[in-house]
């Protein structure tokens, strides 16, 4: 732990390549509590016996697993495609369910970096997408509380729940004690919502289910958007801390890293020594 904070690396990228067991040595061996792994690991382990071990050698490594990055789009102008986004969902929650796994990740959609993608006043307008993402989050939410599986909502730059407000729209309409956010703050930074001791108190402890330590730079409205290294942006950390410290939040803090020229240019594309800057940047931010 850094301070009272645990915190957690996620395994995409070059981690994704490794064998888990290597990945959980390195991140234990760097200072990491937590490995937040994505579906796609879900889709490589496709039995529950295959789950039960790989969750055997994270806590053998002394780790947990924060979530599971379980992202589908359901701003889509295909109903069978909607429909087919929220099964993957209902299926990706039972199966995590069954194995103990209590938080996965998800967001609304659209995705801004696909280039076919819907454009919502375009090719839906905005009443046509809330009601899309609702009728997705009807059958979502319950399969949910059924299962005893935290969702923890993303509002990332571009989509429909893009920000605290928009992201409190969904929520607040369901206010099940299983939906909550995954608060990400460079996605509000993108947007001009710079105040992190306000966001974070606004959403305060029990919607708080996960959170990702991401930087961000550039803004949203102008379409120039950056995710440098952490501490190396413009989010403010010091309102962060305060925000944290306020709404008494003892759950993971998650580095997603996305500072991909930082990376290539000058890690080499050497994802341990990313991690390993990240927890540096993590005890500065952190206060320890």
């Amino acid at each position: 732990m850094l301070n009272r904070y645990k915190t957690g690396f996620y395994a995409g990228g070059g981690f994704a390549a490794l064998p888990l067991a290597e990945t959980c040595r390195i991140l234990a061996g760097i200072g990491y509590d937590a490995v937040e792994l994505d579906r796609f690991w879900l889709d490589r382990r496709p039995t529950r016996k295959n789950l039960l071990e790989d969750l055997h050698i994270i806590a053998g490594s002394g780790l947990a697993l924060s979530e599971v990055i379980v992202q589908e789009d359901y701003v889509l102008p295909d109903a069978d495609a909607r429909a087919s986004a929220v099964e993957r969902t209902k299926a990706y929650i039972r199966r995590c369910a069954d194995v103990g796994i209590k938080t996965v990740n998800l967001f609304t959609g659209p995705r801004p970096w696909i280039p076919d993608r819907v454009i919502v006043g375009e090719t839906l307008s905005v009443r046509e997408a809330w009601d899309v993402v609702f009728a997705a989050f009807d059958e979502i939410v319950p399969a949910a509380e059924e299962a005893g599986v935290n969702l923890a909502l993303e509002n990332v730059w571009g989509m429909l729940a893009h920000d605290f407000f928009t992201a409190q729209y969904l929520v607040n309409r369901y206010d099940s004690p299983f939906l909550g956010v995954n608060f990400d703050p460079s996605h509000d930074q993108l947007v001009g919502n710079a105040d992190m001791e306000f966001l974070l108190c606004g959403w305060g402890r029990e919607r708080l289910k996960h959170i990702h330590m991401k930087d961000a730079a550039g803004s949203q409205q102008r379409g120039r958007v950056l995710f440098p290294p952490l501490g190396e942006g413009l989010v403010d950390w010091t309102g962060f801390r305060r925000g944290l410290d306020a709404v008494g939040y003892d759950g993971i803090l998650s580095v997603e890293y996305e500072a991909d020229a930082h990376l290539c240019r000058s890690l080499g594309g050497n994802w341990i020594r990313a991690a390993e800057e990240s927890f540096a940047a993590l005890k500065t931010i952190l206060g320890t």
